[in-house]
């Protein structure tokens, strides 16, 4: 009986190499065993006339090796699969981010072409100060070493205010913090027109979504005002967490529609 499953386990082994085989590999056993013998091999049938009492003992004796042997094969080649669709889906989800990525450039392509005169500031302020040398006025001095900086809060604020009403168009700006570590804090930024002291219109986008990348280019960032006539530019960053945010700014360039 083990000569005869070996040469079995050993043929049909050879023959597996889908799943899709194996699948009529059990077909095969299924026939083998509830419909009979008729039209199988000359093992199966020498063995039949051996001991032809005992025709299901076939099924006993491929019961053990063989579906062991099927179902190892079977484990591993759906962990195989498993795998391959798992680097389908993230493939997948990093061309989906790449994507989303290449549409805010593309976007900031677009309100960048539409930059008008610059609007100089009259005034600058900010909702707090946390060093002494991170005031208001480093984000407008036309100098990208230095940065506005406030103290730990949460509804922080930084008013650009215009010598009187003007129709703002493109806002630049340039993230206080240009390395990998911190570029993140300014994720969520919201840029109004200060239309009067209390009424406020929302720029495009609603909110900054800070990227990943170095340095000033790469953390440089347009929002379109649309025209909105106002006295002024309001940035807004709030948060949720207990711990508070700072409100960093590199340098801001407000220009007209």
């Amino acid at each position: 009986r083990k000569a005869v499953v070996s040469t079995q386990s050993t043929g049909i082994t050879a023959v597996i190499l889908s799943t899709r085989t194996m699948y009529f590999v059990v077909l095969l056993i299924f026939h083998l065993c509830v419909v009979g013998s008729e039209g199988a091999d000359d093992s199966i049938e020498l063995f039949e006339r051996r001991r032809p009492d005992k025709q299901m003992d076939v099924c006993v004796a491929l019961d053990e090796t063989l579906f062991e042997t099927m179902l190892s094969l079977m484990r591993s080649q759906l962990t195989a699969s498993n795998l391959y669709f798992q680097d389908i889906r993230s493939d997948l989800t990093d061309l989906k981010n790449e994507l989303a990525e290449l549409k805010e450039v593309q976007k900031e392509t677009q309100i960048k072409r539409k930059t008008g005169e610059l609007i100089p500031a009259e005034r600058v302020q900010q909702s707090s100060t946390g060093y002494h040398r991170t005031t208001a006025d480093k984000a407008v001095d036309g100098n990208i070493h230095t940065q506005s900086h406030t103290a730990v809060g949460r509804n922080l604020w930084y008013r650009y205010r215009f010598a009187g009403p003007e129709k703002v168009g493109t806002v630049k700006i340039i993230n206080g913090k240009i390395d990998a570590v911190y570029y993140a804090r300014l994720n969520g930024l919201r840029v109004v027109v200060m239309v009067s002291e209390v009424q406020r219109v929302a720029c495009q986008p609603d909110s900054l979504t800070t990227r990943e990348g170095e340095g000033v280019d790469a953390q440089t960032y347009y929002v379109d005002c649309g025209g909105v006539e106002g006295v002024g530019v309001e940035f807004n960053l709030d948060t949720t967490t207990a711990l508070g945010a700072y409100l960093e700014l590199r340098e801001i360039e407000v220009y007209a529609a």
